[in-house]
């Protein structure tokens, strides 16, 4: 007997461990190196670089068919494979060096962040980032402004949500195409949540949707997430 399953979407949880992957960017007047990996330093290297690997498809170390053509030219000797072989399964030595040098294990690295927004693009196509991003970068580096522009960001004491609300209330011409956006933006009651639901729909795939989103634009998302921590970095 099939059974419906049930999703809980808990808003602050996925906040929180979303700015733990994110880069912690502060405002820069000068290029500093960022470690990558940095939300993966607390745990044991090859389970840090695999998770990882997991989860950003990044390649942290060479794929099996590289390691077969190391082998091949002898950069990886057969001594070292037998030894290698012989210190981690001990026993049944034959089987297991076949199993290094010919068995297909189908292996591939495919990245979990930017899955759901790509198959949208794929199949309808939609692409969220070009619709979105070149707006929500300019105003948002707007109201980010370190002095500077030559004017301030308007009602930029509001807070950048109330600033952009009051800028529609002001304004002859409108950040949004539709009027359900527009509304959308003055309800004050409207929730993270509740946005998921109009744009992605199934409570399942809420996570997959934000983690695409801001990974989208890591360095936007991990300044606004730094600030979000301490806004007199500004």
């Amino acid at each position: 007997m099939s059974q419906k399953q049930h999703f809980l979407f808990d808003e602050q949880h996925l906040l929180h461990e979303l700015k733990h992957y994110l880069p912690t960017q502060g405002p820069l007047k000068d290029f500093v190196h960022h470690n990558t990996l940095h939300a993966f330093q607390d745990k044991k290297f090859y389970d840090a670089i695999f998770k990882a690997s997991a989860i950003f498809g990044y390649q942290t170390t060479f794929s099996l068919a590289e390691y077969r053509d190391l082998y091949a030219i002898k950069r990886i000797t057969p001594g070292i494979l037998k030894r290698a072989i012989k210190a981690k399964k001990g026993k049944d030595f034959e089987a297991w060096h076949s199993k290094a040098l010919y068995q297909d294990y189908g292996s591939s690295s495919e990245q979990r962040v930017g899955k759901l927004r790509g198959e949208w693009k794929r199949l309808h196509p939609i692409d969220m980032d070009n619709a979105v991003q070149p707006l929500l970068f300019r105003v948002v580096c707007s109201y980010l402004d370190q002095g500077i522009a030559i004017s301030p960001f308007p009602f930029e004491d509001k807070g950048l949500l109330k600033a952009l609300r009051a800028l529609e209330n002001h304004s002859l011409v409108s950040f949004f195409k539709t009027q359900k956006a527009r509304n959308l933006l003055h309800d004050t009651s409207c929730t993270i949540e509740r946005l998921l639901r109009i744009v992605v729909g199934h409570e399942a795939y809420f996570e997959q949707y934000v983690y695409d989103q801001q990974f989208a634009h890591r360095g936007w998302s991990g300044i606004v997430s730094t600030l979000e921590d301490k806004p007199e970095s500004l």
